[in-house]
């Protein structure tokens, strides 16, 4: 008689979008095989990141962050696509250009047809700056809302804007956020002409500086009268790559750490503690001298973002102390205890002798 008809699926064979995943997937477990025994390349791979700025470094941190296998990321960004941009922001072209396309759907077009099953998402939208007072009410209290909820629906905040005050409030909300028993990691990456800057700020009881803790003012309004040329931000091409990658690595070795986010500070533990090599707080390259400092820092008690009295603050008064900070960014100086720490300092200057190279000491 007739034997029962078997069925088989195959699709892991023939649908172009499975086999690309599984291809992506299988360069990463050959780490695991190969070299790494003890690597959970699924700890990196199921993250939801939160990329706030899709330029030069949000395109740099996507393509790393696609190499580890990580599909669900969102963009956040207001700007167009220049003619400039495609040559350095790597997941855009020249069409993109021509058309005038919105950087954040771009780079998630992109992204979606490099790796076909990510789960990117979209968002276009102003991030509220201090000293910026350029949007109606309405509009900067939509935008402090829309904010807050993708800080609280990520469990990465990476800070890849191409101003200093623009990622205040994100690195505020991460710090305000740090009681809850999983709370987001704030990672902050930046560039100089010719080095970089890449720092993880406090998780939880593991205390670490913040972007704005070696500030010594409050963040202001750096784009205002300003010509074209000193708008952008002038780097050498490199650099933005190397910064990306270094922040992407920083990530993946904290994610396969026995503790976590909540590792501290490490130069080189053992295998055992950490499969991917040290966790610094912080570091920083320099492509001039080919190096890279890590090291280990800790918060500024008079910080203009993360100290207790800026947090206090905003945890009791919330979007009206924003409003304020928005309208005048002077005002952090005074909650924190910057302008006071300041007042002392110069009250104490007639007992200060300045030298400089042309004195005999």
């Amino acid at each position: 008689g007739w034997s029962k008809i078997a069925t088989f699926d195959l699709t892991r064979f023939l649908d172009s979008k499975t086999v690309a995943a599984n291809a992506v997937d299988l360069n990463i477990k050959l780490m695991k095989w190969r070299v790494l025994p003890g690597l959970e390349p699924e700890r990196m791979k199921e993250l939801r990141i939160l990329l706030l700025g899709s330029g030069t470094l949000g395109c740099g941190v996507a393509r790393a962050l696609m190499g580890w296998g990580c599909r669900r990321m969102t963009f956040v960004d207001a700007g167009k696509v220049s003619f400039s941009n495609p040559v350095r922001q790597s997941l855009f072209t020249h069409k993109d250009a021509a058309e005038g396309r919105k950087k954040a759907t771009a780079a998630r077009e992109a992204v979606e047809a490099i790796l076909p099953d990510a789960e990117a998402k979209d968002v276009v939208m102003d991030i509220p700056m201090p000293g910026h007072p350029h949007q109606s009410a309405e509009g900067l209290r939509a935008n402090i809302e829309k904010l807050q909820s993708l800080v609280d629906s990520h469990d990465v905040i990476c800070m890849l804007t191409d101003s200093r005050e623009s990622r205040w409030l994100p690195s505020l909300m991460v710090a305000a956020a740090q009681d809850r028993e999983n709370p987001p990691l704030g990672l902050t990456v930046a560039l100089g002409f010719d080095s970089f800057l890449v720092s993880r700020q406090t998780y939880r009881k593991s205390l670490a500086a913040c972007y704005f803790c070696n500030d010594v003012t409050a963040p202001s309004d750096s784009l205002a009268f300003r010509t074209l040329d000193q708008q952008c931000t002038v780097t050498r091409p490199g650099i933005s790559g190397l910064a990306s990658n270094i922040a992407v690595e920083l990530l993946a070795a904290l994610t396969q750490h026995q503790d976590g986010f909540e590792a501290s500070s490490t130069g080189t533990p053992s295998i055992a503690e950490s499969p991917l090599g040290g966790v610094p707080h912080q570091v920083r390259g320099y492509a001039a001298e080919y190096t890279l400092s890590p090291a280990e820092t800790e918060p500024f008690k008079h910080c203009v973002c993360c100290s207790k009295e800026v947090l206090d603050i905003y945890a009791k008064d919330g979007g009206g102390f924003l409003e304020k900070v928005v309208a005048d960014s002077s005002i952090l100086e005074e909650v924190s205890g910057l302008a006071e720490m300041k007042a002392a300092m110069w009250g104490q200057a007639g007992d200060v002798e300045a030298f400089d190279d042309f004195d005999d000491l």
